[in-house]
């Protein structure tokens, strides 16, 4: 199955929006999973924050509640019984061995009335722990509950709904079982995909080099695609070239031979002068294929002579204005110093008639081509203008290129190969020289030539 252009388009946003559908949905993946990962920390960064908590009001007590050690050091039972002595009572609890802040609920259950839970320090220490595990704009709040009433103690922020947060599981904080704690955290977006700078860059990125090769290679095609159509067109365009010629040079030798017999030497002239005419077209043709693919000015070998200015463009001038194809009309003006031009006699004279005949051949029933001859400073300037259809500003950047036509209905109509601005341009800059072009469609194109 052989792509074509409508293809290889559905092909090429089917994949972007494959790649785009994907990025996002991993980009989905990663955002849960980090919101997953902060959630889940918040258990375990509160239960480092009541530590804390409690630290600094043992700290600020003296350190001084004393406990008796285990009755025996090889008793193996989970739950013993302890005698705590505080400076005016004396009580015995149930202790959990493997529970390792079981020491630290009761220590929080004696504080409760000497020292209570600072709540708004406590979630302070919160949202410390939380930016050290990477989430720094969490908003948060605690709850200090009275576990047999079911009544919360303290917040440390009043007012907050609990709608848009989330919740941490409750932390018994003393051994009785009859206070808890409760964080609230609420994690914003912004927070989350601060985390994820690294995959959201690698992101772009990848899907920035997607594009950029899909795209170079959509053109690679596009244009290759639009090369093999002026291929094919160029090749018709030189069959249909190369047949005129011949035709014309086979019709008018075959007349010779019965004007040799008559006697008419003057027609036997005529008509041997047109069938050379015809095949110096012929040859001119050719050689523009042939030079195509060799045309940089590196591989176009020059065989320099002095050119006598004023004989070339007379000779030049007088030859096609007796062109009987349109009416043409040519004007020719000298104002250079400059008598003579160092340059190939043969592919100056291919430059200047390419010209003139993209002016005819570009212009309606009559054409008026003026070339100028002047001075710029340490360079010949030559300007071939004419009065014809002009150049379409779209189509003045390509008409350089190997093959290029413009797609202009009207320009169509005139046969060409795509090859005799590519031929000049090659010419022109073998010689150390440069061309350039104004133009304005419906007034007429002036080309620029400038030699050393």
């Amino acid at each position: 199955m052989q792509l074509n252009a409508k293809h290889i388009r559905i092909i090429t946003i089917a994949i972007l929006f494959a790649i785009l559908t994907g990025q996002a949905m991993w980009i989905y993946n990663v955002y849960e999973t980090q919101y997953r990962l902060i959630t889940q920390v918040k258990d375990e960064v509160l239960q480092t924050a009541i530590l804390r908590e409690h630290a600094y009001r043992h700290e600020k007590m003296g350190g001084t509640i004393v406990y008796n050690p285990l009755t025996h050091q090889n008793d193996t039972s989970r739950y013993i019984t302890k005698t705590v002595q505080l400076k005016d009572t004396t009580f015995s609890v149930t202790h959990d061995r493997q529970d390792p802040y079981s020491s630290i609920k009761l220590n929080q259950f004696i504080f409760k009335d000497h020292l209570p839970v600072n709540v708004i320090m406590l979630d302070s220490i919160y949202r410390l722990e939380l930016s050290n595990r990477g989430v720094p704009k969490a908003n948060t709040y605690i709850e200090y509950i009275d576990l047999k009433n079911d009544k919360v103690l303290q917040r440390s922020k009043e007012g907050e709904s609990a709608v848009d947060y989330t919740v941490s599981k409750l932390i018994v904080i003393d051994i009785f079982n009859t206070l808890g704690i409760k964080g609230y955290i609420q994690i914003s977006t912004s927070a989350i995909v601060g985390t994820m700078i690294f995959q959201l860059i690698l992101t772009a990125l990848l899907i920035i080099l997607c594009i950029f090769f899909l795209s170079m290679i959509i053109r690679t095609f596009f244009w290759r695609e639009k090369m093999e159509e002026m291929r094919q067109d160029s090749v018709s365009a030189m069959t249909h070239e190369f047949k005129r010629p011949i035709s014309s040079a086979v019709a008018q030798v075959s007349l010779i031979p019965y004007y040799l017999q008559k006697g008419d030497m003057a027609k036997v002239q005529q008509y041997a002068d047109h069938t050379l005419l015809e095949l110096n077209k012929l040859t001119s043709y050719t050689e523009r294929i042939q030079k195509l693919s060799n045309n940089s000015k590196e591989t176009i070998s020059l065989n320099k002579e002095s050119i006598s200015l004023s004989d070339f463009f007379e000779t030049t001038v007088k030859r096609y204005q007796n062109i009987q194809e349109k009416g043409t009309e040519i004007t020719l003006s000298i104002k250079s110093d400059r008598k003579y031009l160092e340059a190939d006699l043969i592919h100056f004279s291919n430059i200047i008639d390419n010209l003139i005949e993209n002016a005819i051949k570009y212009s309606n029933e009559k054409v008026h081509i003026q070339i100028t001859v002047t001075d710029a400073q340490d360079r010949l300037k030559i300007s071939v203008k004419d009065d014809g259809l002009g150049i379409l500003d779209s189509d003045q950047p390509h008409i350089f290129g190997k093959f290029y036509r413009s797609n202009n209905r009207e320009i169509q109509r005139r046969v060409g190969f795509g090859l005799g601005l590519t031929y000049v341009k090659a010419l022109v800059e073998a010689h150390d020289g440069e061309i350039k072009v104004e133009s304005k469609f419906g007034t007429g194109s002036e080309f620029i030539l400038y030699f050393p």
